[in-house]
């Protein structure tokens, strides 16, 4: 048999409280639940971010990972990373942070430096300073002006 239980002045005023407590179980669980999906998530790629290398250029930190044997170098890094989302237009910053978070380039400067090269090789273009997207397969004579684009201290790119 169940006893009713008596609801008193003093429990009446403790409810608030034990409200607040019951929220922040409730959002530390939630926490936790969204920590074990991440983990769950990696499949076995744990150890490849535990110790990620910190790379700063001109005050921004980027996090690169490890050296990856197998991924692509240089021009054949930016491509394939720009050919993963075609017709997309990409900042560079975006650029190398995603390809040294793959680990395929050693430094956001030569992430830079093969970004120039294919620009002037046309397999890209620079639709203003800063940005970059895959060159048209059949490039319309307006968009082929374009990869030469001004900057900002009014030198050519």
């Amino acid at each position: 048999m169940v006893s009713a239980m008596t609801v008193t002045p003093d429990l009446t005023s403790s409810l608030p409280e034990m409200e607040r407590a019951a929220a922040d179980h409730e959002a530390k669980a939630r926490a936790l639940r969204q920590i074990i999906a991440g983990i769950r998530a990696l499949n076995g790629y744990a150890e490849g971010i535990t110790e990620p290398r910190f790379v700063e250029q001109n005050g921004t930190i980027f996090v690169a990972q490890a050296h990856d044997p197998n991924g692509p170098r240089g021009r054949a890094a930016v491509l394939r990373v720009m050919r993963e989302r075609p017709g997309y237009t990409w900042r560079v910053i975006e650029l190398k942070r995603e390809i040294l978070g793959r680990g395929w380039a050693p430094s956001p400067k030569a992430v830079e430096a093969n970004l120039k090269r294919i620009r002037q090789a046309g397999e890209v273009i620079s639709p203003r300073y800063g940005y970059y997207k895959l060159a048209p397969a059949d490039p319309e004579p307006e968009a082929a002006g374009r990869t030469n684009v001004q900057r900002q201290d009014g030198d050519a790119q």
